[in-house]
């Protein structure tokens, strides 16, 4: 089964050597890599061009802006000729194996959608730890996405395959045809990946889609990567922590993690869950506001681009009614 693997890039060059590598030893024997550089000014579209003279099979493509996470790899998709898609960050490291192990979750069951690996965290100078990245997404009550396992220690590992709620973003691996049945139509084609995100929780997004369309997602613990995150939510820990984390961020990160998540519920929220659930939905957008107007209030113009986006929103939302294939029922057993 062919695999086509989409490294989107945006100044990433001191990841990119070990990326590469990486890639370039996979297993697998059938795999397409396409690279998109979205106007890096660091050099990596020089490395790039160079990787690509080098090796033939690689096709890389060139854009003179950011188009962003999304709309790169959309941009990927549309050319990528394998039954599977492996959408890759720059700053991924790959195990050998991960895509022979990736593929092997997709046997056996035509439901499987996404596939999720293993992923661990990486220091900035490529030192591999046994710190869990994720594992998966896991959806709350409130709505609250987390990465299953982060910041766990290899010792408290979830070894074992099952069912998550999503693929998380440095490493999915998704079903061609699964991507095509909950694209919707965008102004330059078609969006696997929602394009008025730019970047940042739109593969929770995507998840939310597949999964109300019927696509299952699995974790595969033997699919293993290491991922130098930095902007990793920490699950647990307390307030203080938490304000420590936010005030880390970039602010036009905090900003738009924001308003992505605001987006995310107009466009995929079902209104049976959501006032079967609206006390812990209402709680945690009053102290989210509450937070945002006491430590970062300058991120209140969020809230502009939040509104602005909604007619686009709605829009999109009549176009994946379409697709839903899940009742409130069952979506509503993946909520903890």
């Amino acid at each position: 089964m062919r695999v086509s693997v989409s490294l989107v890039t945006y100044n990433g060059r001191p990841w990119l050597d070990l990326c590469l590598a990486s890639i370039l030893a996979q297993t697998h024997p059938d795999l397409e890599i396409v690279a998109l550089d979205n106007g890096s000014t660091d050099g990596t579209a020089g490395s790039l061009a160079d990787f690509a003279a080098r090796h033939p099979g690689f096709r890389l493509l060139l854009e003179p802006a950011n188009l962003g996470f999304a709309g790169g790899h959309n941009r990927v998709i549309a050319q990528a000729s394998g039954a599977l898609v492996c959408l890759l960050n720059q700053d991924v490291v790959l195990d050998p194996s991960f895509i022979s192990e990736a593929v092997a979750g997709f046997t056996g069951s035509p439901t499987v959608g996404a596939v999720q690996g293993c992923v661990y965290r990486m220091t900035p100078e490529g030192h591999r730890s046994e710190v869990l990245d994720t594992t998966g997404l896991k959806m709350h009550r409130n709505r609250r996405v987390v990465s299953r396992g982060q910041g766990r220690g290899v010792s408290e590992l979830l070894d074992q395959p099952g069912e998550v709620f999503g693929a998380d973003g440095p490493c999915p691996v998704y079903r061609r045809s699964a991507l095509e049945d909950v694209a919707c139509p965008g102004r330059l084609g078609r969006e696997y990946l929602d394009e008025d995100f730019f970047a940042y929780k739109e593969d929770v997004d995507l998840a939310w889609r597949l999964r109300l369309a019927g696509w299952d997602a699995v974790y595969v613990p033997s699919a293993i990567a290491w991922h130098g995150r930095s902007a990793a939510e920490p699950s647990q820990g307390g307030l203080r922590r938490y304000i420590r984390h936010r005030r880390a961020m970039a602010p036009w990160l905090r900003r738009t993690s924001w308003r992505n998540h605001r987006l995310m519920l107009v466009k995929n929220e079902s209104p049976g869950l959501f006032f079967r659930d609206f006390i812990p939905i209402a709680w945690r957008e009053v102290r989210s506001a509450a937070f945002m107007a006491v430590v970062h209030p300058a991120d209140l113009v969020a809230i502009a681009g939040f509104v602005r986006l909604i007619p686009s929103m709605l829009r999109k939302r009549r176009h994946l009614r379409r697709r839903r294939r899940v009742g409130d029922a069952r979506f509503a057993a993946w909520l903890r």
